[in-house]
């Protein structure tokens, strides 16, 4: 990845980040006692945008993005998916539709590479735990599961 690719996407991080931040405190319903939790939350990014430290943006995105699709009220992730695509340029059938292929990759390989790939099969199992239609899937990913925390 050359030096410019890098700035872009540690741009885009940090500008996601931040805007999911204000997101949460103007429209989110946060107790006023945890503004100063996002506030400092915005320090954390901007400092490491600012050092050039990838990994801490990309794991927040990814908690981001993981918020969005399977913990948020409906109406409010309808509200901050248009928000980021008009921001942002994000269409979030895009990322499921990239998740998904992670999650294939990963069972394709055998092997969890990642913290975020292992974040990734741990969603989808809990995701399809009690659905007896998916128990060959779930077998596959706890069995990776297992391998990836001894």
């Amino acid at each position: 990845m050359s030096n410019k690719e890098k700035e872009e996407e540690l741009k885009f991080l940090r500008d996601k980040c931040i805007l999911f931040n204000q997101f949460m405190i103007k429209e989110g319903g946060i107790p006023s006692l945890l503004v100063s939790f996002f506030e400092d939350s915005n320090k954390l990014i901007e400092s490491a945008y600012l050092e050039g430290k990838i990994k801490p943006l990309k794991s927040m995105n990814a908690d981001i993005d993981n918020q969005i699709m399977k913990h948020m009220p409906f109406s409010m992730a309808k509200k901050i998916k248009i928000l980021f695509e008009e921001r942002l340029g994000i269409n979030y059938n895009l990322v499921s539709l990239d998740q998904k292929k992670s999650i294939s990759a990963v069972i394709k390989r055998k092997k969890i590479l990642t913290r975020y790939e292992y974040e990734l099969l741990l969603e989808r199992a809990d995701d399809i735990y009690g659905d007896v239609n998916k128990e060959e899937e779930l077998s596959k990913l706890n069995l990776l599961l297992a391998a990836y925390e001894k």
